[in-house]
């Protein structure tokens, strides 16, 4: 397969389905590529080169205005009111701003204990499975794996539980702005109005988060006093939008892949039955293996040169955790799931910006995936219809799996 490295882009569908051999391809030709994904950036595929661009203090994770750089100048003058609203984002501020909001927002998910957890996992899990009884096939993505994380992260959030299929709506909508290669001014529109209407619906909720503050995530938010730092409602509301569409992609996408990946590897769901201590580090090897964002979004705070290119200030960098979680230097065997290892991988990002709420997303996946097993011990994935893919590059995963139980 030819590529034009100069004007790289993901239009080919094989990109979508196993994008693991082209990352290999071009990770061996030259780790560092300029493409024209968000009207021109540079994407690097190997661990070494994510990792350190990851950690490097030149590169700013203030993105607000990605969804918009690919838009002409016209079109994104449309959207000044939205990406002043992304910019209220905890996630895109830098510095002092950055570590003192952080520190609010690790404070808050203080509240999601594992025994808290635990408990609205698993009520989740089952409400879902049992509806599979007395069905010979269900679609794993529709049936369970799209539908979970949203209820688990509604009751979290201290919204009924009821409402969780129109908030996964909005927010699908906002996370396709962050996911998709070949965003349009129509994506743009939907998604800034989705994220309008659930601000809407969140600052009507929080009327009434003050009464129990210690049972959501919201509520914690209006009641927590920092030193220096408070949420207001609409401060607080924003960062509950952030989390709805950042938290609810990787662990169904990750549920999916990794049903896929033990069905290729047998012997490693015959190792999670005998030994079920086995599931934290499995869950682990499922980030590593198909990792659920494939690239982790920066912009060049400044400009500098790195090996050779010349990366000018503005400038997207994009290191794909997909591939550097599949580079042989770092990892043997990469391509083979081995629930034993425990390997050091970016698929929760690396440094400063790691990934908040990535302990929910590890135990729900395990839970998730351990009853599911153990409910149904039989699951086997269908050939007939093929698994299908997602058609973007930022996020991986399944659009449907059917399986028979």
């Amino acid at each position: 397969m030819t590529f034009d490295f100069s004007s790289f882009s993901f239009s080919n569908s094989q990109l979508f389905t196993d994008p693991y051999p082209i990352y290999h391809e071009l990770r061996e030709r030259e780790p560092v590529h300029r493409s024209t994904m968000y009207g021109g950036s540079w994407i690097l595929f190997s661990y070494e080169h994510a990792a350190t661009l990851l950690r490097d203090s030149r590169l700013t994770n203030n993105r607000a205005n990605l969804p918009v750089l690919a838009l002409r100048p016209e079109q994104r003058a449309e959207f000044t009111d939205f990406v002043a609203f992304l910019r209220t984002w905890f996630a895109f501020h830098e510095g002092d701003s950055y570590v003192l909001r952080r520190a609010a927002m690790d404070g808050v998910f203080r509240i999601l204990t594992r025994s808290l957890i635990t408990e609205v996992v698993q009520d989740s899990v089952d409400t879902l499975l049992s509806r599979w009884d007395g069905r010979a096939k269900m679609d794993l993505v529709a049936d369970f794996a799209r539908p979970l994380p949203a209820m688990v992260f509604t009751r979290l959030l201290g919204a009924p539980e009821s409402d969780y299929a129109q908030l996964d709506h909005w927010a699908d909508d906002i996370a396709y702005l962050f996911a998709a290669s070949d965003i349009t001014v129509e994506d743009v529109r939907r998604g800034w109005a989705s994220a309008q209407a659930l601000m809407s619906y969140l600052e009507t909720l929080a009327a009434e988060m003050v009464k129990f503050p210690e049972r959501s995530l919201l509520g914690t938010m209006l009641a927590r006093q920092e030193p220096g730092f408070s949420f207001t409602v609409a401060d607080a509301c924003a960062q509950c939008v952030l989390m709805m569409f950042a938290g609810l992609e990787p662990s169904r996408h990750l549920i999916g892949s990794a049903i896929l990946a033990l069905q290729q590897f047998p012997d490693q769901r015959e190792l999670l039955r005998e030994n079920p201590r086995l599931w934290p580090a499995a869950v682990e090897e499922f980030l590593r293996f198909d990792p659920p964002v494939q690239y982790i979004g920066r912009l060049a705070a400044e400009s500098f040169t790195y090996h050779g290119h010349r990366i000018e200030k503005g400038q997207p960098v994009l290191p794909f955790v997909g591939s550097a979680n599949r580079d042989p230097g770092q990892f043997p065997e990469p391509d083979v799931l081995d629930v034993r290892r425990r390997p050091k991988h970016l698929a929760m990002g690396e440094g400063l910006h790691r990934c908040l709420g990535a302990g929910l997303v590890r135990v729900q996946t395990g839970i998730a995936l351990r009853s599911l097993l153990d409910r149904f011990p039989e699951l086997e994935v269908c050939a007939d219809p093929e698994p299908v893919w997602h058609s973007y590059a930022g996020f991986r995963g399944l659009k449907s799996l059917t399986v028979a139980v």
